[in-house]
């Protein structure tokens, strides 16, 4: 099945919003091919009966093969209405995107294939991405343009994130299990998690300082059910739990420490939030009649949904304000559809990634590619740079690509 025609098939299922995400199932249901992984069934079963199962997200934006959105909402036929005091005004503070953006393809290591971008750090000097290889991930890393496999620890090793000092995070694959480490200086730290046996969800991120947060739940749970969030200070292995409220999953972690993501409860996304580590939360506006889920954040900025609209959000966590994003003209979205659905990156600038699209306040970046090739984009630094692949018009991959706009 073509991946694009899966995705569109998954973001029109009506359901309330969930951890299950669309391009998470896509890219999941890859990794689960790849790994001959027994759960791979799940993606299967949802289609089969129509619905989505609320489950977490596994190795991501992640998972990312491509593009976060998250599935798991009905289809509005408008984005929701709104009075001026539900959703003031905001003064955008990024800065307008060129005509064209100039395309680069990024080299690829010798002997791996199906490389994938996963993200960008703050600055655009480093890019992470993974390639298959067999039945597993293998790490590969972008510095200044140059690309490099990295070492491996097991059989299966896959880059979520990296910050402006080339520390970079991920998910080592053990079986059935698997481990957050932390790439730094050449040298891997295996990061230790509390007793017993976790599953992580969606994936660990990293802020600038170098701290690491992610989602474990008991193995063998699903939906997040008995989830807690664990932290790790820069340069230390031994997780944190923090005292979290039930229900919260940390999908982001600012400079300055402050967590983004959203309040869960049965499954089921009930609002965005923010919170400090010591559990004191915020909860960020959303339209009357809405619910609402913040999948990244970056400064001022956060990004993610509101359902069941199934729009593309942005709030600026410094004035409290909220904006729900126009589908750019000439958008590439399936009939039943007609907005692109949650926001998975965003910048500094207020820049935001939705289903291969970067966007802002102008419209959307032209990410021009060859005749019969399409962009996906993944991630934006700071400086506008996007990463993310060409696909062919029929969703195969044809190599990692980057952006300069």
């Amino acid at each position: 099945m073509d991946e694009r025609e899966l995705r569109d098939r998954l973001r029109t299922v009506n359901v309330p919003a969930s951890r299950l995400e669309v391009e998470t199932l896509v890219h999941t249901g890859r990794q689960r091919v790849v790994r001959r992984r027994t759960w791979r069934a799940a993606v299967g079963a949802a289609l089969a009966v129509g619905v989505l199962v609320a489950l977490p997200s596994l190795l991501a934006r992640p998972e990312k093969r491509a593009i976060v959105v998250d599935t798991a909402p009905s289809i509005s036929a408008k984005p929701p209405s709104r009075t001026p005091s539900q959703a003031p005004s905001q003064t955008p503070s990024q800065t307008p995107a060129r005509a064209v953006c100039a395309m680069t393809a990024l080299p690829v290591p010798a002997g791996l294939e199906d490389v994938q971008v996963a993200g960008v750090d703050p600055t655009g000097r480093y890019i992470v991405g993974n390639a298959t290889r067999g039945n597993n991930w293998k790490p590969v890393l972008w510095t200044g343009g140059q690309a490099r496999a990295l070492a491996v620890l097991g059989p299966s090793m896959q880059l979520t994130g990296v910050n402006a000092a080339g520390v970079v995070v991920g998910q080592l694959g053990l079986g059935s299990h698997e481990q957050t480490f932390r790439y730094q200086n050449g040298k891997y730290t295996r990061l230790t998690t509390p007793a017993g046996s976790w599953h992580a969800f969606p994936q660990p991120v990293i802020n600038t300082a170098g701290d690491i947060v992610v989602n474990v739940e008991p193995s063998g749970n699903s939906g997040g059910e008995g989830s807690i969030v664990l932290f790790w200070p820069a340069g230390e292995a031994a997780a944190r739990k923090l005292p979290l409220p039930a229900g919260a999953n940390v999908l982001a972690i600012l400079d300055d420490g402050t967590l983004v993501g959203a309040l869960y409860k049965n499954g089921s996304a009930i609002a965005a939030y923010t919170w400090d580590q010591q559990g004191h939360g915020t909860k960020l506006a959303t339209p009357k009649g809405q619910t609402s889920a913040a999948y990244a954040a970056r400064g001022d900025w956060a990004t993610g949904g509101f359902w069941p609209a199934m729009s593309t959000a942005r709030w600026n966590l410094r004035t409290g304000e909220f904006a729900e994003l126009p589908t750019p003209p000439g958008t590439d979205l399936p009939p039943a559809l007609t907005s692109l659905g949650a926001g998975s990156q965003v910048n500094a600038n207020g820049w935001v990634v939705a289903d291969g699209y970067a966007v802002h306040d102008g419209g959307a970046a032209h990410l021009p590619v060859p005749k019969g090739q399409r962009a996906s984009a993944v991630a934006v630094a700071d400086d506008n740079l996007v990463v993310g692949q060409a696909l062919s018009t029929s969703g195969t991959l044809l190599g990692p690509r980057m952006w300069r706009c």
